[in-house]
């Protein structure tokens, strides 16, 4: 095998597959299969440095070293998609928002666990998609007394949607891609609204015309027109490393909560992403008994700058 890898023309072919393999990781083509790749970006680049463990062991060091590379090129596109601030910023005094995020399909409506989940969550605002008349009546019962401020777009497709709060809502907008809604409202918190954007973006159009793409821009060009700070929240059917959100992300100017991703096999495509004048100071994916994704939830405050802004402002208004 040694005398095989030291070959010339061997360590060029061996070369070029894994330059080749790691830029495919970070930027699939769409053709088949390759195109979802990407997905397994954290598992590809453990399976590449493990590779170049085994050139080590046969003395290959100058495959050894191109695979490294390789894989430090992954690790580090990995951690600029995600939220690259390494520390979690500092809690202010101003007010918090939590949210929570729940896909409905994830949950047996037979079983308590959602019930329970609710109760021991402790959001300010719960957005729950596939919200289908089956489940109208029994969590409107769940949630009747803690989230008196309900909006709902009750569906039988996977688009019907949900949103509870603890806060009023000042302004409810609801958008659309083709017969796809999405919702934007504003929440009073206090000292400053928020705004919240419920999307979902499923795995498979009804109709061939309709893209991820366009939907996307549909829900970037709602974005941009908003003056408060911003979270958006959904299952995008992507993970956040994929370059359609990371474009998305460009787009809106919006920040990942996620600081990185576990090793799995099975990625979550829920995400929420929120705007430069606030800070997610805790983010936290939900597990059930069986330790399977089932939501996400953060907390976020307004940043000390925007406050300070808007204040000076405030009293230059009143001089």
């Amino acid at each position: 095998m040694q005398s095989i890898l030291s070959h010339k023309i061997t360590q060029i072919i061996t070369t070029v597959i894994i330059l080749l393999s790691a830029y495919i990781i970070i930027y699939p083509p769409h053709i088949g299969i390759l195109e979802r790749t990407s997905e397994y970006a954290p598992i590809l680049m453990f399976g590449m440095l493990f590779i170049s463990f085994i050139f080590l062991i046969f003395n290959q060091k100058r495959l050894m070293f191109i695979g490294m590379m390789a894989t430090a090129f992954i690790a580090f596109f990995l951690k600029v998609s995600g939220n690259d601030n390494l520390v979690l910023p500092e809690q202010n005094m101003l007010p918090k928002l939590k949210v929570a995020y729940f896909n409905l399909s994830t949950f047996n409506k037979e079983k308590p666990e959602l019930d329970k989940l609710l109760e021991e969550v402790q959001a300010d605002i719960i957005c729950l998609q596939e919200f289908t008349p089956d489940w109208d009546i029994p969590i409107a019962s769940m949630l009747r007394f803690s989230y008196p401020h309900v909006h709902k777009m009750t569906r039988v497709d996977p688009f019907g949607m949900a949103v509870f709060s603890s806060k009023p809502f000042k302004e409810i907008k609801t958008f659309y891609y083709k017969d796809i809604p999405n919702l934007i409202l504003t929440i009073d918190n206090e000292l400053q609204d928020i705004d919240i954007v419920s999307s979902y973006i499923p795995l498979f159009y009804p109709q061939p015309k309709m893209t991820r793409e366009e939907h996307l821009q549909e829900i970037t060009t709602a974005i941009k027109g908003r003056d408060n700070p911003v979270i958006a929240m959904g299952d995008y059917n992507k993970v956040y490393w994929q370059l359609e959100l990371i474009q998305f992300r460009n787009s809106t100017l919006l920040n990942n909560s996620r600081r990185s991703t576990a090793l799995s096999a099975v990625n979550p495509y829920d995400h929420i992403f929120y705007s430069d004048d606030l800070e997610c100071v805790q983010f936290d994916e939900l597990l059930d008994s069986y330790q399977n994704h089932i939501g996400i939830t953060g907390t976020y405050q307004i940043t000390s700058n925007l406050r300070n802004k808007r204040k000076t402002g405030f009293e230059r208004d009143s001089n």
